[in-house]
Parts: C-alpha cells; sequence; structure tokens
C-alpha cells in the first residue's frame, strides 16, 4: 500500500473516516501502519456469520478512537439476473420489515429501521474482540476509553457498513447522552454509500442528536439510493449515455419487463415505508462513468453501478488516494 504524503496529524476526522473504512475490507492489523503511522488496532472484531466486521483503532496519544464498521458482503450472484438481485434487496437486506426504533429523543415517535439494519446493529453491537475476548464490547470499550476520559470518537462505515454506522451512533449517543451530556459534541459521524437505515423520523432524531455527521454519496452509486422510494425511482434513468436501464430486458415472476421498469416496480414496493436518508450535511458528488461498461447489457449495468460504488471514489473526493489494484479496492466494490 502506498502511504499518505501528509501526517496522520493533519487529517479531518472526514479523512480520518474514509482511510478507516477502505482499510475495514483489508487487514487493519497489517496495513493501517502503512496509512496511519502512530496509530494502533486496539478493538478488533471477530466476523460475525452475517460476514459483519469491525475494529477500533486509536492515534498515538490516544486522543482519537475511529470505529469502523464493514458490513456484509452482496453474495456473487446478485447481479447475474434480476431475481437473484431483488431478493438480496428484499430479503437478505430485508427491508420489506421494519422494527421500531427507542433509542430516540423525548420529543421523537414512531421511529423505525429496516430488520436488516437492526440485524446488523445487534450483530456488530455483540461483536467479541479478537484481541481480548473475554473483554468488552465495542460500546462498552469506547464508553470507558473514550466518552469517559473525554477523547475524540469517529464512527464510520461504508456501503452496509456506513448503513450499520448509522445504527449504531444512533444508539451510542441516545444510551449516553443522560449520563454523558458531552457525548455528542466528542463524536462524529462519518458514512459513505450508505443504504437509508430507517424512516423519516429515525433520520431527522439522528440529524437533531448529533450535529458531527456527515454523509457521502456519489450520485452515480446506486446503493446509497435504496432503500427510499424516490431515490430509487432514479436509478431506473441513470447512465441515459449506456448502459441504459430502459434498453435492457430482463425478467421477473415470469415476465420480460426492462430493467427501468423493474426498478420503477421497486420503488412502488417501498413507497409504503417512509424510508429517509439524513438531511444533515448530506453531501453528494459526482463520479463520470466508467467507458468500460457501456453496453447496454444487464451484466454493464451492475459492473457500472460497482465501479460507482468503489471506496476509493469516496476516498478521492477528501483528497485520498487509496490503491486502485489491491485486494483492498477489489473488496469495496458491489461486483466483485
Amino acid at each position: 500500500m502506498t502511504p499518505l504524503t501528509s501526517s496522520p496529524a493533519t487529517l479531518s476526522n472526514q479523512q480520518i473516516a474514509v482511510l478507516a473504512c477502505g482499510l475495514s475490507y483489508n487487514d487493519p492489523q497489517t496495513n493501517i501502519d502503512s496509512y496511519l503511522p502512530g496509530w494502533s488496532i486496539v478493538w478488533d472484531g471477530a466476523v460475525t456469520s452475517d460476514g459483519n466486521y469491525a475494529f477500533i483503532a486509536a492515534n498515538s496519544d490516544s486522543s482519537i478512537y475511529v470505529l469502523a464498521i464493514r458490513g456484509s458482503l452482496p453474495p456473487f450472484d446478485v447481479v447475474k439476473d434480476w431475481d437473484a438481485f431483488a431478493n438480496w434487496v428484499l430479503e437478505d437486506m430485508d427491508v420489506i420489515t421494519t422494527v421500531d426504533w427507542t433509542y430516540v429523543s423525548p420529543s421523537t415517535s414512531n421511529a423505525k429501521i429496516t430488520a436488516g439494519a437492526n440485524r446488523a446493529f445487534s450483530q456488530v453491537n455483540g461483536m467479541q474482540n479478537t484481541i481480548d475476548p473475554t473483554g468488552p464490547g465495542i460500546y462498552s470499550y469506547l464508553q470507558t476509553n473514550a466518552v469517559n476520559n473525554g477523547k475524540q470518537v469517529i464512527i464510520t462505515g461504508h456501503s452496509l457498513g456506513g448503513n450499520a454506522a448509522n445504527v449504531f451512533a444512533s444508539y451510542f449517543i441516545s444510551s449516553l447522552i443522560g449520563t454523558k451530556p458531552a457525548v455528542a459534541s466528542i463524536t462524529t459521524l462519518v458514512t459513505f454509500a450508505a443504504p437509508a437505515a430507517g424512516n423519516e423520523a429515525f433520520a431527522s432524531d439522528l440529524d437533531g442528536k448529533l450535529s458531527n455527521a456527515w454523509h457521502y454519496a456519489n450520485d452515480n452509486d446506486i446503493v446509497p439510493k435504496f432503500p427510499v422510494d424516490a431515490s430509487v425511482l432514479e436509478i431506473g434513468f441513470m447512465y441515459l449515455g449506456g448502459p441504459s436501464s430502459g434498453s435492457i430486458s430482463v425478467t421477473y415472476k415470469g415476465k420480460t419487463i426492462t430493467l427501468r421498469e423493474a426498478f420503477i416496480l421497486l420503488a412502488g414496493a417501498f413507497l409504503i415505508y417512509g424510508y429517509a436518508q439524513q438531511n444533515l450535511n448530506y453531501t453528494p458528488f459526482y463520479v463520470a462513468t466508467d467507458s468500460q461498461y457501456t453496453q447496454n447489457t444487464f451484466e454493464d449495468f451492475f459492473q457500472q453501478a460497482g465501479y460507482q460504488h468503489e471506496v476509493m471514489h469516496y476516498a478521492s473526493t477528501l483528497g485520498i488516494t487509496l490503491p486502485s489494484t489491491s485486494t483492498l479496492a477489489e473488496q469495496g466494490k458491489l461486483v466483485q
């Protein structure tokens, strides 16, 4: 891996976050020294049954702790046909079932998150530390070592890791703010390409109780558009110069329709749930389409989507360069 040219001491919280997200796809114990000299992995999670993973790193004087969450990766067959992709979104991500979210401010009511986000949060929150298997979990570790000592906490994740980071941050702030009112001022949340975790009430509550939050989304990345109905509808009109979903045929439940029509149907399925992204510091940016993937085929559409989802683009928009040919970059894709 190519080291950073700037000193870790000069990096912003957002830059630290995207580096941690990139490293979560590789071996953090090995590669953190190349990118963040003086930092160390202080808590290293065991990968869960659903493929979720997280680690906590601290800088040289333990004044900053970063929690990076890596969500489960999609199975390889989700980009082979529409049925597989729709089943992954609707069933594996479990966005057609919601659960009540009670870690909210007193003035918030009817907050809900997807069952998939709740399952990922539960797995991350219950994750075992491989460095100290009998030691505290993520929440207790950060409370004891960071919050109780007034140190900075950065919570971050890319893709489904960002989805879980939003939920964990909501839980973290609500659980501590009663006894540690300063927790909101020392905690920063930074997500990249995160699908929405819950409904409008959940998103607004998170915006209201954590002002140090930034959410980055590439306009050409389909993942952060899920499962918000209006945004999923937009996917059907992306990449109009090719690959155009209106010119791609797919089979869904035995019927042949265009990929655009499939996205329109999927958007309609989400309409009743009221899913929403956070508004606070929601930061879109643009990455040009890759000329390798312009044919009007199902494969090229999702190869283009995979290219747009790569974590390296999110790093680039923050002035950070990640190696584009390493395992790190390959695992940060939607498509392997």
